[in-house]
């Protein structure tokens, strides 16, 4: 049997002898589940493996291997391929909407099917709806028939105006006095042939009003091997026209767009050249180049230059198939832009424009200035400069906010791993700048300390039984409890003088980086009332109570203290038989108040009993050493170990499926040995 697989068999052996709980049935069939997932395993390495040769009994390397090269789908590359330019124009949309009403073109010829409104206006009144037939022609019982075949309507204006003068005299002469006119009604749809390079060739039933750029949408677009500068108008057997859509496309000038005929035939033919440009250029894309046209028309297609683009471009050329030769089939060029002007294009051609070097010139000031942050650097810049870019040194209120003191350059040095350190004095450079002003490099760092001396650290809220509650600023680094209580104005009269708890800040027990802690000390307190505050810093949970022996604890800035009214009782909680408040009796010892709450009960651990003062010293309870009770203390009785007790039945059955389970891991072990 396998190695692999032998592991997996004694895994399941150990994680079944680990649990003693009884298994289920739901536990065997995850097994045998993972049993026929093994073997269903084993079946498809076994097929999937190939011999590889032989191996190398010195190397142990095979001497011949089979390698399938991984391909990367192109949503997993960070550059994707070049769209055909133009191409996507026809098939951003699949239907064009034509409105009745609009004019009709001039060019429009009048062909059968089309319906014609004739009006007399004037001295004679006459408005009648004709329809062309399939010949051509048009009947009207006084004036007969009447051609139309490849009139458009101002030419079929004067026509009928003719035709129509035998019958009414009114219409002739140099002063008539009945007009006519002529307008469209029902159009007819005319049958377009859209053949070669086009998505869906085919005859096309459309609009009358249609054009080649029409049309082709409504024939879904040209196909990326297709020209879009050599699309091909026949009409009646022969060449009628060519357009060339590049000038529509990229300077918006309305192209030679024909209107199409019924029967008319657009051919769409094989580009004749594909021309790749890409890297810094508006618009890279693979673009289509005619006979004649330069390596700088096509840069120009792409919409010319980035701003960020080299004036070098790179011109990547396969030479035709005549002028190769066995070692000589590409060619590499590197051109100025103005001389690509007199380079024609070939088939193939693969132009880039490189961008250039993006070099850092920079300096960047940190620390206690207005504006901080990367500052453009340029030769000759000074400390000086750069100080006043980052709000200047002029602000009297500002600058004693800043250490004058020292300030550092950190300077990159070539000749060593470690960057070089400069001390400054700014307040020399204040002084005397002409004579103290440093010159600075390109990518220096300077560093301005901050004075926290200067800086109003966060005040101490105090609540509860003092005379004056509120929030005082520290007036020293050694301002203590006593201190605050008598600039509060002392206890008051209900106050419990042991009953002071003190909350202070996580800040200072935990690691955050020190530019947090510094900035946690400058913030301005903005307190609304004491109580609000303190209920929010609880909620915040950024404050742990403080444990202290003696009225002479040092405070620190952000300290939240609340002087407690006297209890009168000692609170019995934890694992006794009625929990609650106890009168405090003075003298009293731990058992008095604990048998005065029921006594500890069954699940109660006697060798795991704390008492909590109310400043938060903890005193465990030690039968030998029974600590002092005072008014407002907690007592506290722990439950014993969680000890489960021994079911004979329970155990029976566990033992029963374990042995069931051995059995069932034979069976698989032998099974796989086979």
């Amino acid at each position: 049997m396998n190695n692999k697989y032998k592991y997996y068999v004694y895994t399941l052996v150990v994680s079944m002898l680990i649990p003693v709980e009884a298994q289920s049935i739901q536990d065997l069939e995850r097994m045998k589940t993972e049993y026929q997932k093994i073997q269903r395993e084993q079946a498809q390495e076994d097929i999937s493996m190939k011999p590889l040769g032989t191996i190398d009994s010195e190397a142990r390397l095979p001497r011949q291997v089979e390698i399938t090269p991984y391909i990367v789908p192109f949503s997993k590359k960070d550059k994707k391929p070049l769209k055909y330019f133009g191409h996507d124009f026809f098939t951003q949309r699949d239907t064009i909407p034509f409105w009745e009403n609009l004019p009709t073109p001039r060019s429009y010829l009048l062909g059968p099917g089309d319906e014609l409104v004739i009006s007399l206006w004037g001295e004679t009144q006459l408005r009648e709806t004709y329809t062309i037939n399939r010949e051509g022609k048009i009947y009207d019982a006084k004036v007969g028939l009447m051609n139309l075949t490849g009139k458009n309507i101002q030419d079929a204006i004067s026509y009928l105006k003719d035709q129509f003068g035998r019958i009414y005299a009114t219409l002739k002469g140099p002063n008539p006095s009945t007009f006519i006119d002529v307008s469209l009604g029902e159009l007819r749809s005319i049958n377009v042939n859209f053949v070669g390079q086009v998505n869906y060739p085919g005859v096309y039933p459309v609009h009358p009003f249609s054009t080649v750029i029409t049309g082709l949408i409504q024939a879904g677009g040209v196909d990326t091997t297709g020209s879009l500068r050599n699309i091909q108008i026949n009409r009646d057997g022969k060449l009628f026209s060519t357009t060339d859509l590049y000038a529509y496309f990229l300077k918006g000038e309305s192209p030679e767009d024909i209107q199409l005929r019924d029967q008319d035939i657009v051919f769409v033919p094989v580009k004749n050249s594909i021309i790749t440009i890409d890297s810094a250029v508006m618009k890279p894309a693979k673009y289509e180049g005619i006979t004649g046209e330069t390596v700088y028309d096509l840069i120009q297609y792409a919409g010319g230059l980035t701003q960020d683009a080299s004036a070098t471009v790179s011109l990547q050329r396969i030479k035709p198939v005549k002028e190769r030769t066995e070692n000589n089939i590409y060619e590499n060029f590197y051109l100025e832009l103005e001389s690509t002007k007199l380079i024609e294009t070939q088939n193939g051609d693969h132009i880039s424009i490189r961008k250039l070097f993006q070099k850092q010139k920079f300096v960047q000031l940190i620390g206690q200035v207005k504006v901080p942050g990367n500052y453009n650097f340029y030769e000759g810049m000074r400390l000086t400069d750069l100080l006043r870019l980052g709000g200047g040194l002029a602000d009297s209120t500002y600058i004693k906010s800043i250490y004058l003191k020292k300030a550092e350059i950190i300077r990159r040095n070539p000749n060593s791993r470690y960057e070089e350190l400069i001390n400054i004095n700014l307040g020399d450079i204040i002084k005397s700048p002409k004579d103290t002003d440093i010159a600075l490099q390109n990518l220096d760092r300077i560093v301005i300390h901050a004075n926290l001396n200067y800086f109003e650290r966060e005040n101490v809220l105090i609540l509860g039984e003092v005379n004056i509650p509120g929030a005082y600023p520290l007036l020293n680094d050694d301002e203590s409890l006593k201190s605050l209580i008598d600039r509060a104005g002392g206890l008051s009269s209900k106050a419990f003088d042991n009953g002071i708890s003190i909350f202070r800040n996580k800040i200072y027990f935990e690691d955050p980086p020190k530019d947090k802690i510094l900035a946690k000390l400058q913030e301005q307190s903005t307190y609304s009332t004491p109580e609000e505050e303190l209920e929010e810093l609880e909620e915040k949970n950024n404050k742990i109570k403080l444990a202290w022996e003696g009225i002479t604890v040092i405070l620190m800035p952000g300290d939240s203290i609340v002087v407690k009214e006297k209890a009168g009782a000692v609170l019995v909680t934890g694992e006794v038989y009625n929990a609650g408040l106890v009168e405090f009796q003075k003298g009293k010892s731990i058992r008095y108040y604990l048998n005065s709450a029921g006594g500890i009960n069954n699940y109660g651990n006697r060798d795991n009993v704390i008492v909590v003062y109310p400043n938060g010293i903890t005193v465990p309870w030690r039968r030998l050493r029974s600590p002092k009770v005072i008014d407002g203390s907690t007592i506290v009785v722990y439950q014993k170990e969680n000890l489960v007790p021994f079911n004979l039945t329970e155990f029976a059955g566990t033992a029963a499926s374990l042995v069931s389970s051995l059995v069932t891991i034979m069976v698989l072990t032998n099974q796989l040995n086979q």
